[in-house]
């Protein structure tokens, strides 16, 4: 029993950690989409295209560690396919940020619309409710604390998709440049998917909770 349990109290470091390290890199690259949207052309805005590229190669060594670890070993603390899927899951929101930050770079958009800085906004916001919540599933008294924010999240989400379909609405209504339009409305399509995928992983993390 006690190599049992030396076998494990490391192991469960080592998820909660590498997951905590997912979430908080996601959170970084939605704060780094941020001060894209918000930094004037010049290489202020190169740099922090660079930076967004680099964490999502960290997010990917990161994810790679987890689904290592998970064909080693043998005791998890938590369902070894919920981590496997919430791993994924946070990694394909630093897929999507590093996707509209690679558009905004590609079309050399420097006219920010409303709608891009509020749905960037609400991406860094529900990327630091996913960082909380992942960051809380160490403690087995804070489940409500997490509910709370994934209900978040999804309000979050909801939010986001008013902003989205109104913005695309305005866009062909009102801006008779098809390349423009375009270009606008795949940055916003990548925007939306993000704060989607966000939806997404705090589905899992509602599920996660379930089966603990």
């Amino acid at each position: 029993m006690r190599v049992l349990i030396q076998d494990f109290l490391p192991n469960r470091e080592l998820f909660y950690g590498q997951l905590d390290m997912a979430a908080k890199n996601a959170f970084n690259m939605a704060t780094l989409l941020v001060g894209v949207v918000d930094t004037a052309e010049g290489a202020d805005r190169d740099q922090l295209f660079k930076q967004v590229d680099k964490l999502e190669h960290q997010g990917d060594d990161i994810t790679h560690k987890i689904y290592l670890a998970l064909d080693r070993i043998v005791f998890t603390p938590l369902n070894r396919n919920d981590i496997h899927v919430l791993a994924g899951a946070i990694d394909d929101v630093s897929d999507m940020i590093k996707e509209a930050s690679t558009r905004i770079n590609l079309y050399n958009i420097t006219d920010i619309s409303t709608p891009i800085n509020e749905l960037t906004a609400l991406i860094q916001k529900a990327c630091a409710e996913i960082q909380n919540s992942v960051a809380l599933l160490r403690k087995h008294h804070a489940d409500n604390e997490i509910l709370i924010a994934l209900r978040q999240v999804k309000l979050y989400e909801r939010q986001a998709d008013r902003i989205y379909y109104n913005a695309v609405a305005n866009l062909f209504a009102n801006d008779k440049d098809p390349i423009n339009v375009i270009k606008y409305r795949e940055i916003l399509q990548s925007l939306e998917n993000t704060i989607n995928k966000c939806k997404s992983t705090a589905d899992v993390l509602e599920v996660v909770l379930i089966n603990r």
